[in-house]
């Protein structure tokens, strides 16, 4: 074989030249999408609002009902709890033990609607608290020139710190949730809590 040696000509190293350049201008100058990070679960706390809402529901009637109803179930287990350790024969003890699981379901039916109404109460103050957030969200974002903002998740498996609004968001949002305003607002779309 003969060994042939190619020259490279010139207009071939400038070829190869742009294409590295344009490769490196877009990798580092064309970032075409912004996208920012907004961590909801530390905004809620930061500004304050899970102690609002555990105080709102707290005032609720089915709240208290619910307390006092978990109170007297506690006070019935411990009761049958004694019986059973005190009793002699194996008879008593599954006729208690009976006793114990029929408190259990009827404590469990009587507490699902109380638990269904407390998650509306959940439900309806954190849609408050997104619906009112949203406005500060948007402000940073436009600030920041952001073109989508996302909030963490199980989705988002890592960020940079510079796309993390989170801090932003709240500095923003702190002053007006500190206002005394109802953590549920029924003209977003909440239903207020029943006292």
């Amino acid at each position: 074989m003969e060994n042939e040696s190619r020259k490279i000509r010139w207009y071939e190293v400038m070829y190869v030249v742009v294409l590295v350049g344009l490769l490196g201008w877009s990798v580092f100058f064309m970032n075409p999408h912004k996208i920012g990070v907004v961590d909801m679960d530390r905004v809620f706390k930061d500004v304050g609002m899970l102690q609002k809402i555990e105080k709102e529901r707290q005032k609720l009637e089915v709240y208290g009902k619910a307390m006092n109803m978990l109170q007297a179930y506690k006070t019935r287990v411990k009761s049958l709890q004694d019986k059973i350790a005190a009793a002699s024969t194996q008879a008593e003890k599954d006729k208690l033990v009976a006793q114990q699981r029929a408190s259990d379901e009827q404590f469990n039916q009587s507490i699902a609607p109380m638990q269904n109404a407390m998650q509306q109460f959940d439900a309806g103050a954190v849609g408050s608290f997104r619906k009112r957030l949203q406005q500060f969200i948007d402000q940073v974002a436009l600030k920041r020139g952001m073109d989508a903002v996302i909030t963490t998740g199980p989705n988002v498996l890592w960020f940079r710190n510079k796309v993390d609004l989170t801090a932003d968001v709240v500095k923003a949002s702190k002053e007006f949730f500190a206002k005394d305003m109802p953590v549920i607002d029924p003209a977003l779309g909440g239903v207020g809590p029943r006292r």
